[in-house]
Order: structure tokens, then C-alpha cells, then sequence
């Protein structure tokens, strides 16, 4: 698959024919910097953050999404089809996020139908990293600024226009009709990618992190750790990969509902059992399995680590919790 040549009035043009056609979602300026929106016209598009506050993995997994429904009579009724969707904007280390989502709810002796349904109607286009954030470490984890992982079409922007590299079947669809790039806009792509991944100092021995976790686990680095930790939860709302929820039942007007909702493991009754009994009460053992599930549980489930170096777990704690520093003081303690 070639890559395009795109300028930016020709790539407003095809965001808005998609509009006409299709739910298409993308960041918009907010009082925060940058959220996620449905809209209604290529002008609304935001791209000057480096990232979104909230991740992407909703468009893949929703904060809360209608599994089934039973009318009076016990008949069931069908929650309605996710629709076409298109994703523009995407940063790659999102891209990543659903890529780990897709991964873990529909690979191997898992078929989620209602993550995979989601997955088969979006087209995922993504905007690679031209300026990062102090918190930013996808490097470290095996990404990039510039990854096409997860992605349909990966815009490089040039200045006046984006080269467009086609990753899939819909991605090459979208950009066929638009000029191949020349060998000087492709030095350009590269030199812009050099830029933005050297701006990235933090690096992580990932194997050597995967061994010291996996003799770890009674550890009494964890303790001391989680001494800071206030238990909100928000590095794993706001994490692209973080994929725990429970179920609830509910009766509305007269029918009764079945949701899927996030949850996550930082909550204090997150794992009490029925019984009553919590193998996981203390901040601790909470903490402790944040970044297990991380760095080692899902490498054992689907074969790699579920970071992906946003950084936004850093960024928003109140805590003033560091990933990055986290792991580094787990490892000196080997």
C-alpha cells in the first residue's frame, strides 16, 4: 500500500463527505484541552493537544453499553447495531489501546459480540505525534509516535499537507484516489518522526521489569508504594487499555436491562466475593495488581504488556503518582 499525498483543504473535504455518510467522532476543543466528540463539520476538528483527556477505548468498549433488554412479557429485544463508525484523529498509542481492547475481548477462546461488532464497523484514521508531553513514554513500551498499529490510515503531518499511509483495505480505500508521495515528502515523514521520538527520553527494560514482577508478588516494595495511592481509580479510567467492568440490572419503564459498565480494580469492592470476603482490601494488593495486570498478567493472557506510554495515569493523578518512576523504583528493588 502506497502512501498519499493529502492537503488539508482536500482532507476537510473528505472528513465532511464521511459526515454525510457516516457518524464520525474526532477531538474537539474543550475548557480541559481536548475530548472526544461527534461532529458535525471538518472546522470542529482539534488537533494542537497532543492527546485527548479520556482515551479512546470507548468507541471499542463503552463506559456503558446496553447489552440486552426483556419487555414485561419476558420477550427479548434486540439492543440496536453500533452503526458505521469513523475515528479521526486517533494518536497512535490509543490506536494501540484498542488494538490491546480488540485483542483481548475477541482473540483466542474470546469472541465478545459486542466489542467485535464495534471493531468490524469503525475505520480508525490516526494522526501521528508531532509534538509529545513530558508524561509521554510509548517508546519505552514498544510503540511510537509515528505507530500504524491499530490504525486503518496514518496521517504524517508535512505542513501544508499530510502524508497518508494506507495500513488496511479501508485505509487504502479512503486514500486511492489522492497522489502518491515523492521521495522528498517521504525524507520529510522521516525526519519529522526523528524529531518527535527523540523529545522521548524515558526507556524501560520491559524483560527485566516481566522477571522482577514475576517473582514479585509478596514483595513489600507494594506497601511502601501504595502509600500515596487515594484509591480514585482515575489512572485506570483514563487508561486506553484498562478493561475490567461489571454487569447491572435494572428495571426501566416497565423493561428490564442488562449493562456493561467500567469498573476498575483501584475500587475497594471491585473483588469482595459474594461470600463477603475481599482478596483484594488492602490499598496494597489494589495497587500491586494495577501493575501486575500492566507489565505481566496480560504478556501470560494475550502475549504483551497493556501500557502503552500515554502517560495519562501520570498526568492526572492527584497523588502525583509516576508510572515511569513506579516501575523504575520495582526494579531497583530486585
Amino acid at each position: 500500500m502506497n502512501p498519499r499525498i493529502i492537503t488539508k483543504d482536500e482532507l476537510n473535504r473528505l472528513i465532511d463527505q464521511l459526515i454525510n455518510t457516516t457518524k464520525v467522532y474526532a477531538p474537539v476543543r474543550d475548557k480541559t484541552g481536548a475530548r472526544w466528540a461527534k461532529i458535525s463539520s471538518s472546522t470542529e476538528v482539534y488537533l494542537e493537544e497532543v492527546n485527548t483527556r479520556d482515551p479512546a477505548k470507548g468507541f471499542f468498549f463503552p463506559r456503558c453499553e446496553l447489552l440486552l433488554k426483556f419487555d414485561q412479557q419476558g420477550c427479548p429485544v434486540e439492543p440496536e447495531p453500533p452503526g458505521a463508525t469513523v475515528v479521526f484523529g486517533i494518536r497512535p498509542c490509543d490506536a494501540r489501546g484498542l488494538e490491546f481492547i480488540k485483542k483481548f475481548y475477541t482473540g483466542q477462546d474470546r469472541n465478545d459480540p459486542y466489542v467485535r461488532a464495534r471493531v468490524e464497523q469503525t475505520v480508525l484514521i490516526g494522526v501521528a505525534c508531532s509534538q509529545t508531553a513530558p508524561t509521554c513514554f510509548c517508546l519505552a513500551v514498544g510503540g511510537s509516535p509515528h505507530s500504524q498499529t491499530g490504525l486503518d490510515l496514518l496521517l504524517i503531518d508535512l505542513g501544508n499537507a499530510y502524508l497518508a499511509q494506507p495500513v488496511s483495505e479501508k485505509g487504502e480505500e479512503l486514500s486511492r484516489t489522492y497522489p502518491e508521495a515523492d521521495g522528498r515528502s517521504l525524507k520529510l515523514a522521516s525526519e519529522v518522526r526523528e524529531k518527535v521520538e527523540a523529545e522521548i527520553r524515558t526507556r524501560i527494560d520491559t524483560e527485566q521489569l516481566l522477571a522482577i514482577l514475576k517473582d514479585g508478588f509478596n514483595s513489600a516494595v507494594w506497601a511502601e508504594l501504595s502509600k500515596r495511592c487515594v484509591n480514585c481509580g482515575i489512572c485506570t479510567l483514563l487508561c486506553p487499555t484498562c478493561h475490567c467492568f461489571d454487569i447491572t440490572d435494572e428495571s426501566v419503564r416497565g423493561k428490564v436491562v442488562r449493562y456493561r459498565v467500567w469498573d476498575s480494580c483501584q475500587f475497594p469492592f471491585y473483588s469482595r466475593h459474594a461470600s463477603g470476603h475481599n482478596p483484594r482490601f488492602s490499598p496494597s494488593s489494589r495497587f500491586r495488581n494495577r501493575v501486575m495486570d500492566k507489565f505481566y498478567y496480560t504478556v501470560e493472557q494475550v502475549g504483551e504488556i497493556s501500557c502503552v506510554g500515554c502517560g495519562r495515569c501520570s498526568a492526572n493523578c492527584p497523588a502525583g503518582i509516576n508510572i515511569c518512576q513506579t516501575v523504575q523504583e520495582i526494579m531497583e528493588t530486585k
